[in-house]
């Protein structure tokens, strides 16, 4: 289990070079990128849909997403070792056990995930905040059509190389920064576990800027934070985090093998029956996982 007792740094010290290693590394390679894209196409420009765009929007995005989520924790990592702050816990044994049932966790609570999303897009702000929610749905619809031509797959090679970009690279960023290094600090400024969490799953959510799908993602967040908190191996909040995107990744996959439209992406129906089994289950099942994680840390 993650250990959070006191240092000579102090958090906020602490956040403020994570917050400096994220803008350092996002303004680096987006400057990178975009040399990049210049150097091959002659651009910094290209047209959505047109041809080797989607080309474009994955390399952009995987090469942006390492400098700003995978380098900067690993930055604070070594930088803050000098301390004794082992923020990763990356050589933390992993038990068979709990990798299984980080598997089946997540694939029994997807149900209550997928009714939470359903929910959360009919949520509507105040009406004095119209302009507001008008500009947020249009920006979901711009990242929904993006998102479309990003998972058009005709081979298993798409299939595997939308897996790293989408799944892999974003699952050991994401968790990296998110549970091993916020998670972390906002615990140690708040002298709370449970605070640090929940404070870190509303950040993770917020930085995505999705307000349709705010709820859905904080709810896996916090429970990337649990799995991490209890288990203290930052690989199975990577793990869950994987099993998560691979399963919408791998889903589009075939959806278009049965010649079926994406379209049925943006309209996820669940029944409350369903959601309430799933949450229940997977709420037993993460019971499980805690009683475990606690008898390997008592050997």
């Amino acid at each position: 289990m993650p250990e959070y007792g006191s240092v000579n740094r102090h958090p906020l010290t602490s956040l403020f070079y994570l917050v400096l290693f994220i803008v350092l590394g996002y303004a680096l390679f987006s400057a990178m990128a975009i040399g990049i894209l210049y150097l091959f196409t002659g651009s910094i420009h290209f047209v959505l849909g047109a041809e080797g765009s989607k080309n474009i929007i994955l390399f952009m995005q995987a090469w942006v997403s390492i400098g700003t989520f995978v380098l900067p924790p690993i930055a604070l990592y070594y930088y803050e070792k000098k301390e004794s702050i082992d923020y990763l816990r990356l050589n933390t044994p992993l038990s068979g056990k709990l990798i299984l049932l980080t598997a089946i966790i997540m694939f029994i609570v997807s149900p209550f995930i997928e009714w939470v999303i359903m929910i959360n897009q009919m949520m509507h702000l105040p009406s004095f905040l119209q302009g507001v929610e008008d500009w947020m749905r249009n920006k979901e619809k711009e990242l929904s059509e993006l998102t479309k031509q990003i998972l058009i797959m005709k081979s298993p090679v798409d299939l595997l190389i939308n897996l790293l970009i989408l799944a892999v690279i974003p699952a050991i960023g994401e968790e990296f920064l998110f549970r091993g290094c916020f998670q972390n600090i906002f615990t140690r400024i708040t002298r709370n576990q449970h605070a640090g969490i929940w404070i870190t799953a509303i950040l993770f959510s917020a930085i995505h800027v999705q307000f349709l799908g705010f709820f859905p993602r904080m709810f896996l967040g916090a429970l990337f934070g649990y799995l991490f908190l209890w288990s203290g191996s930052i690989w199975l909040a990577v793990l869950a985090h994987f099993i998560n995107n691979a399963m919408a990744v791998i889903g589009a996959y075939v959806l278009q093998l049965k010649g079926k439209p994406l379209d049925s992406l943006d309209n996820p129906d669940t029944s409350i029956f369903t959601a309430a089994g799933s949450i229940l289950f997977a709420l037993l099942i993460c019971g499980v996982f805690y009683k475990i994680s606690k008898e390997k840390i008592k050997l």
